[in-house]
């Protein structure tokens, strides 16, 4: 091989399967090469690195500190490759000549934009559709739908499946002039502050009620509101305290002036997302799409939301099993 600067990829696949082998003579079989390419391949290398990757001396062969640390390099750089080849090829063989995605509008408005520029490659046309969870349920099961993110199981519908994206964390949202002289608990709240509660017909508000049941508290609700921006102005203006989720809060942080954003409980509640689509269709591209939703969601949403509260970097993050309720 030409001693240069640039890495040859093929002699990247030959470390790899060094690395896994007993001797050199064996990753040189399983890669149907001769022993002696694998060794140039592999001195090659060492060369362009400047440090010693494999002790041949030893049965099996063993890799010195720096050829644990460049396996862990080549490793990534072959998976990374093979994904991009993946991609490629699903995006050239236009599998999926329109695909109808769906998303609860508090996920939606604020990763939609980054979701479509990462999806749109697999589908010759794209739809995203945001809003309430009861009807994007009803439009994923009519197949108006091809995918849904959503925080509602649907448990009942053995036909879905389930991949697992995030938990979202419930938080208390208080205005600063009851945070007071006052050990501010969702107690001492229900007893002595209005309730500003989102609306019972979204699956934030089933879950605040069975939150409240929890916590055997009682809210004193004088207001029930279906936007999230309207109720947190009310928040702003004094009118009383509210449960929300952390991505409620990141489309509108001008919102949070004059309040207090607290964890709910040491953050032991939180609702969680999940992409459900029709079992044994779109082949592996819903799984593809929940990984892209969890990157955003890791790469992006969580810093703004550690920007409000640096304590949601230990209750935001996603997740691969749902919790048994």
């Amino acid at each position: 091989m030409k001693n240069d600067k640039h890495i040859d990829f093929r002699a990247l696949r030959v470390f790899a399967a060094v690395a896994e082998s007993e001797t050199l003579t064996q990753a040189a079989e399983h890669l149907g090469i001769t022993q002696s390419a694998v060794s140039q391949a592999v001195k090659q290398l060492e060369t362009q690195t400047g440090s010693e990757l494999v002790i041949r001396r030893s049965r099996p062969v063993k890799l010195t500190a720096s050829g644990k640390i460049f396996r862990e390099y080549v490793l990534r750089t072959l998976d990374n490759t093979q994904q991009v080849l993946s991609d490629i090829q699903m995006s050239s063989n236009s599998s999926v000549p329109k695909l109808n995605v769906g998303m609860i509008d508090s996920f939606g408005e604020v990763a939609s934009r980054q979701i479509t520029e990462r999806i749109k490659p697999f589908a010759s046309r794209l739809s995203i559709r945001t809003g309430v969870s009861g009807s994007l349920t009803n439009a994923l099961l009519n197949r108006e739908l091809d995918i849904l993110v959503t925080s509602e199981p649907l448990e009942d519908h053995p036909e879905l499946y389930r991949y697992p994206i995030l938990r979202d964390p419930f938080i208390m949202i208080v205005p600063e002039a009851h945070c007071r002289g006052h050990d501010v608990t969702p107690e001492w709240l229900a007893k002595n502050v209005p309730f500003v509660h989102y609306a019972r017909q979204n699956r934030i508000g089933i879950l605040i009620d069975l939150i409240a049941r929890r916590l055997d508290i009682k809210l004193m609700t004088h207001y029930e509101l279906d936007s999230t921006q309207t109720l947190l102005r009310f928040v702003q203006a004094g009118h009383g305290w509210a449960m929300l989720t952390g991505l409620c809060l990141i489309r509108h942080p001008e919102l949070l002036r004059g309040t207090k954003v607290m964890p709910l409980v040491e953050g032991t509640n939180a609702r969680y997302l999940s992409l459900l689509c029709h079992s044994g269709e779109l082949g592996n591209l819903p799984e593809k799409v929940a990984t892209i939703c969890q990157d955003i969601y890791t790469t992006d949403l969580v810093p703004k939301l550690t920007k409000l509260a640096p304590w949601f970097d230990e209750q935001a993050y996603t997740v691969n099993e749902l919790p048994v309720i």
